[in-house]
């Protein structure tokens, strides 16, 4: 899925990522090989990059320069800001927001694995309508598993004038941080 999207992306396309449990599979298919066309979170603060691809697309927006932003995030850190959608929909951002849904806080129960704590409670995120949640705050939204849709989907969002959240059901796999 990250070769497919890095495939479709317009030049000098700004990615801004916070899906730390897939981090490694993301650069190995979307290598950053120009300046200032990535951006991330530090030290663990998740919930960051959702309202910062917003404020990075409205600032391209705003100074001319008219980059296109994409955002990657997983299900569990989409849940920290999630309001941050719906201002992207009132300044009419054309973001493709790409929401990986494995159903839990991967990363978080990486920690736990880490600090000989597995089945923490709450880690666990079955259920969540991302699609209703997205189009409930003005975004287009669909969910799709399969590659040809889901480039598709990415090339016709960037040239709408709101953003598009895809939901891409993925497959839980708890990653080892050391």
């Amino acid at each position: 899925m990250f070769h497919a999207l890095n495939e479709v992306r317009p030049a000098n396309t700004v990615l801004v990522e916070e899906s730390p449990s897939n981090l490694a599979d993301l650069h190995a298919e979307w290598p950053i090989t120009e300046p200032d066309t990535f951006y991330t979170f530090a030290s663990g603060g998740l919930g960051w990059n959702l309202p910062a691809s917003v404020g990075i697309a409205l600032a391209e927006r705003d100074t001319g320069r008219n980059r296109p932003v994409i955002m990657v995030v997983g299900d569990g850190s989409f849940q920290y800001p999630v309001q941050s959608i719906w201002t992207a929909a009132q300044l009419n951002l054309p973001i493709p927001i790409v929401v990986l849904n494995n159903e839990e806080y991967c990363i978080l129960k990486s920690f736990a694995v880490l600090e000989d704590a597995p089945g923490v409670p709450g880690f666990d995120l079955p259920g969540i309508d991302i699609v209703s949640l997205a189009k409930g705050y003005g975004c287009d939204a669909a969910r799709l598993d399969n590659l040809d849709a889901i480039k598709k989907a990415a090339t016709e969002a960037w040239t709408k004038s709101k953003p598009t959240v895809l939901e891409i059901p993925i497959s839980p796999q708890v990653p080892p941080l050391i």
